[in-house]
């Protein structure tokens, strides 16, 4: 819409103070007017190189509830409020968009679906629930269609393996209600826009896998790679089973890990009477991961996603440890008020520093009591290497946990910012999580300088505390 409301406002000039923002880019304004078409002239006046044929109607927006509605009247106007130009798809506003800050997302132009494939207790759905938190902190939006949820929201109550025979129709028929459902929400999810789906199935054989990518193909999601995970280590299969024996709501209830081994080996039986691992002769990408990662098998993988994706995978490990975390104690310019800083602990932090070695000393231990192997991580900064002075374990220091980089408003108070860089200010309230310090960090810088530092926790096999 283009606005022509030159007439209907109100007769009373406004003169305040407030804030342009368009896609992450915030400006302060005078502006002294009493139409609609005054407020625009001021915002071309911050935005030269806005064109002004794809003009919007204006939002005016509550900096901390983050809601807005449109500006029907100058009346609308508070002083110091944000004032948003609606985002478009025009050539001209895209050019103006690539000048804000941006994430990983940005890289990510096409929808990708990820097909899990594998028997039962391989692990499937652990790595799924990997895969969306992992991408999910990208801030690329995923989402994991399990088929087994599905499956026991149409099933009540689970009673045994005969379920998932092959020769029991009805249970056939259920199955296959539950896995299209699934794939319908996973289709439509995607549709709206979303990134990357993972359907988590075993789909087995070669005629249901070939019924995901003829649906694929219809929808325009022309990115599929299948994930096989292969296990023939029985040690290892037998340590899936006894965890879906405690985790999955199918074994609520039913003590007896003897049954509950038996069960599953015989629905495993029954998948495997019609298993068909996945092969270069399907031509679609696939990834193999095999024996819990000991060795991975790679066919048509490229792209920026892809390659995240296979990195990920090659640093995962089904080996159960814990991590623990806290806050550095404070310090202090956290004391005074400062943003930034690399300062020493307060007194109120040393004691915090003495208070969490006494609680990793009465917390961490193995079930006999003998001392645990645990590894410290703190960041480069004094405030974090000496809240984890009294701690008797290795320490590591990682630039990576560093915390965000102030840039020019290191040093400064909150108050003191918002006075010497207004638009920066109200930049950050509009959007914490892509607002650039001048020459410092945003959220999103952060976010992708943490990524090795994931990649390392999820590689290692040892109790961490960062």
């Amino acid at each position: 819409m283009t606005n022509t409301n030159n007439g209907s406002s109100s007769n009373n000039k406004k003169s305040m103070t407030l804030f342009f923002k368009f896609k992450g880019r915030v400006k302060k304004a005078d502006f002294c007017g009493s139409t609609i078409d005054e407020l625009n002239k001021a915002f071309f006046e911050k935005f030269p190189d806005f064109p002004p044929f794809s003009v919007r109607p204006f939002h005016i927006m509550n900096p901390e509830a983050k809601v807005g509605h449109e500006v029907d009247d100058i009346n609308d106007l508070y002083p110091n409020c944000v004032i948003e130009m609606p985002q478009d798809t025009t050539q001209a506003a895209q050019l103006i968009a690539r000048r804000s800050s941006i994430g990983y997302s940005v890289t990510v132009r096409e929808s990708t679906a990820l097909i899990m494939v594998g028997l039962p207790a391989r692990g499937k759905t652990f790595i799924a629930s990997k895969i969306c938190h992992f991408f999910d902190w990208m801030g690329i939006p995923s989402k994991v269609f399990n088929v087994a949820e599905y499956r026991r929201k149409r099933v009540k109550t689970y009673k045994s393996h005969e379920f998932f025979d092959p020769a029991n129709v009805e249970g056939q028929r259920l199955l296959l209600h539950c896995y299209l459902a699934a794939l319908d929400d996973m289709m439509t999810w995607m549709g709206q826009g979303n990134n990357v789906g993972i359907f988590d199935a075993a789909n087995m054989s070669l005629e249901r896998r070939k019924m995901i990518l003829s649906r694929c193909n219809r929808e325009g999601i022309k990115r599929i790679i299948f994930i096989e995970a292969i296990c023939n280590d029985p040690k290892v299969i037998e340590a899936n089973i006894r965890e879906t024996h405690y985790s999955s709501p199918d074994y609520a209830g039913k003590p007896d890990l003897k049954d509950v081994l038996l069960d599953m080996q015989q629905r495993i039986d029954h998948y495997k009477a019609e298993y068909e691992h996945v092969t270069q002769a399907e031509n679609t990408p696939f990834i193999k991961i095999i024996d819990g990662g000991r060795r991975f098998e790679l066919h048509m993988i490229q792209g920026y996603l892809p390659g995240r994706l296979v990195f990920f995978l090659m640093n995962l490990h089904i080996s159960p440890r814990t991590i623990w975390m806290t806050r550095s104690a404070e310090c202090e310019f956290q004391e005074e008020g400062k943003l930034g800083g690399d300062s020493d602990l307060t007194l109120a932090g040393e004691e915090y520093a003495h208070r969490l070695a006494a609680w990793v000393a009465e917390h961490v231990g193995n079930d006999d009591g003998s001392e645990q192997e645990l590894t410290v991580w703190t960041s480069t900064l004094k405030r974090a290497v000496r809240t984890a002075q009294y701690l008797p374990y290795p320490k590591i220091q990682l630039r990576g946990l560093d915390g965000l980089e102030h840039g020019l408003c290191d040093g400064l108070t909150r108050e003191e910012f918002a006075h010497k860089f207004p638009e920066d200010y109200a930049a950050r309230l509009a959007d914490k999580l892509t607002f650039r310090y001048p020459r410092g960090e945003s959220y999103e810088d952060v976010i992708q300088r943490l990524e090795p530092v994931i990649l390392e926790i999820e590689r290692s096999k040892h109790p961490i505390l960062i």
